[in-house]
C-alpha cells in the first residue's frame, strides 16, 4: 500500500499525526509526505500513482495536489471537495442552517459599519473568513466593544495599505464573518471523529497549555454523537471534527474540521491507522 499525505511533516514525537505515519509504516505501508519544504517539484513528472492520498495540509500546494489527485479519479482521505467545503466558513454554515443542525445566527459584509444594528440587539463574535486554530477572533459584548474593534481595525488599514484591490485587500479577505455569541457553558465541546467512532472533550477555550488542550472526555452521550454524525454525514468527512458550545436549548455547532489533531483521543494514532488501511 502507497499513501502520500499532503501535509506539513510532524512537528513531535509525541503528536497523533507521527504515530499515524509510523503505524502505517509498522503495517507494511510506504507512506511519503509531501510538503511546500519538498524542494522543486516538477509537475510534468509527478506521478499520481500511489493508493491512498491523505489530504490534511492546509497549505495551497497541498489543496492544488489534492484537486488534481480527485479530478484524477483517485481515492483521497477526505475527499477533495468534502475538505474545501468545511474551509469555507460561509458554506459550512448556510449547510448546517439548511440541514436544520443548530448553529448561532450568522452575518457576513463587506463593511464592519453594518454589523452595528446587529450588536444593538445581540453580542457578537466576529471571526476572519478563514482563519481556524481560533486565531483573530474578537468578542463585542456590546456597542462599546464593537467601536472599540473599528477603531482597531482603522488603525491596521492604516498601517497597512499595500496588496490588491482598491483598498489593498482582495475581495474574499474584505469580507467580514460574524456569529451571535450565544450564551452557553463556561466551556467548549470539542469532538474527533474516525468514521462512526466519536471522543468527545470539554475545556476551556481558547486552549493554551497541553493540559487545556486534553481536556476532559464526555461521558457517552447518544444525542451529542447523532448530532456529531449528522455533521459527517452532511460534508461527507470521515476524519473529522466539530467544535460546539452547549446552550439552555442544547448543543450548538460552531465549527466543523476536517482532519484535526487527535489530542487525547484514546488509541488515536492506532486507530487511525486502521481506519486509514480499511478504506484504502
Amino acid at each position: 500500500m502507497r499513501i502520500c499525505f499532503l501535509m506539513e511533516p510532524p512537528r513531535s514525537k509525541d503528536s497523533v499525526t507521527y504515530e499515524v505515519l509510523n503505524g502505517l509504516k509498522e503495517r507494511g505501508s510506504e507512506v511519503e509526505v509531501v510538503t511546500e519544504r519538498s524542494g522543486l517539484i516538477d509537475l510534468e513528472h509527478f506521478k499520481f500513482d500511489y493508493d491512498l492520498y491523505l489530504f490534511k495540509s492546509h497549505s495551497p500546494l497541498a489543496e492544488s495536489l489534492a484537486a488534481a489527485a480527485h479530478y484524477r479519479g483517485a481515492k483521497v482521505l477526505n475527499e477533495y471537495p468534502s475538505t474545501m467545503k468545511v474551509r469555507d466558513k460561509i458554506l459550512t454554515c448556510t449547510m448546517l442552517l439548511q440541514a436544520g443542525i443548530p448553529t448561532p445566527r450568522t452575518f457576513v459584509t463587506d463593511s464592519i459599519e453594518s454589523l452595528r444594528s446587529v450588536v444593538r440587539d445581540m453580542p457578537i463574535i466576529v471571526k476572519p473568513y478563514r482563519g481556524r486554530r481560533g486565531q483573530g477572533i474578537e468578542i463585542c459584548m456590546d456597542e462599546a466593544r464593537f467601536d472599540d474593534l473599528i477603531k482597531r481595525r482603522a488603525a491596521e488599514s492604516e498601517a497597512d495599505d499595500d496588496g490588491g484591490g482598491e483598498d489593498g485587500t482582495a475581495l474574499g479577505e474584505r469580507l467580514i464573518f460574524a456569529q451571535e455569541y450565544e450564551d452557553h457553558e463556561p466551556f467548549d465541546y470539542k469532538a474527533y471523529a474516525v468514521g462512526d467512532f466519536v471522543h468527545t472533550i470539554r475545556r476551556v477555550f481558547p486552549a493554551k497549555t497541553k493540559e487545556e488542550k486534553l481536556g476532559t472526555p464526555v461521558e457517552d452521550d447518544p444525542e451529542l454523537n447523532d448530532l456529531i454524525r449528522r455533521c459527517g454525514r452532511l460534508f461527507g468527512l470521515q476524519l473529522y471534527g466539530v467544535d460546539l458550545i452547549k446552550t439552555a436549548k442544547g448543543y450548538s455547532v460552531i465549527e466543523v474540521n476536517c482532519f484535526p489533531g487527535y489530542k487525547g483521543v484514546p488509541q488515536g494514532g492506532s486507530r487511525i491507522a486502521d481506519f486509514i488501511l480499511e478504506n484504502a
